[in-house]
């Protein structure tokens, strides 16, 4: 529970900042349960009884406001029920169909891409490579082709491409292998950046 003042009061100190003398003591405690769940409550607690119908389940407790028990569903929404939760209780929202918003975010892909490829091509300085490989956790190796560049005062970093290694044998010899294929790319394009993805 928590005070008018919308915060936790805890009596630890005194009001100079000394240690309160009764800080083990459990009277305000109690005064302060007494007030908020009533003296039945405070009475079963002190005596040891456990109070009745509380097992920590959300579905218990629902089941017990309701005639029928609670069940969880893990069916998939369709998109008309999805869209009546997510606007319940504001019928003045109005939300895109997801057509919409793949279409949005496609072309937003696409626009940071091309103003990213232009930015790599137009830049004037050098740019600086870097790859990284990991192992995720479901056992695949994985390979990253990161660039760095320093745009108007910020390091900014892309990354370029992320491959799934198919096969490991020696990881050394599988980063030379996809970097040497990179190299091979960027200079068979007359070293533009245009057919990094």
């Amino acid at each position: 529970c928590k005070s008018k003042t919308k915060g936790t009061t805890r009596y630890q100190t005194n009001k100079d900042g000394s240690k309160a003398g009764d800080r083990a003591s459990t009277g305000n405690l109690t005064k302060h349960a007494t007030k908020c769940w009533g003296k039945d409550v405070v009475k079963a607690r002190m005596k040891g009884v456990e109070a009745q119908g509380t097992d920590g389940s959300i579905f218990s407790a629902f089941a017990r406001a309701s005639e029928r028990p609670v069940a969880a569903s893990d069916r998939t929404l369709t998109e008309a029920e999805l869209r009546h939760i997510l606007a319940a209780g504001r019928p003045e929202y109005s939300l895109p169909r997801r057509r919409i918003v793949a279409r949005d975010l496609h072309a937003a892909y696409e626009r940071s891409r091309e103003y990213v490829m232009n930015l790599l091509q137009e830049y004037p300085g050098r740019l600086s490579f870097g790859t990284d490989a990991w192992t995720s956790p479901n056992h695949r190796a994985f390979v990253a082709w990161i660039v760095h560049l320093q745009h108007e005062g910020e390091l900014l970093s892309f990354p370029l491409d992320v491959y799934e290694v198919p096969e490991v044998r020696d990881p050394f010899q599988s980063i030379l292998l996809i970097l040497f294929s990179n190299i091979v790319l960027v200079a068979h394009r007359g070293g533009s950046c245009a057919g990094i993805r």
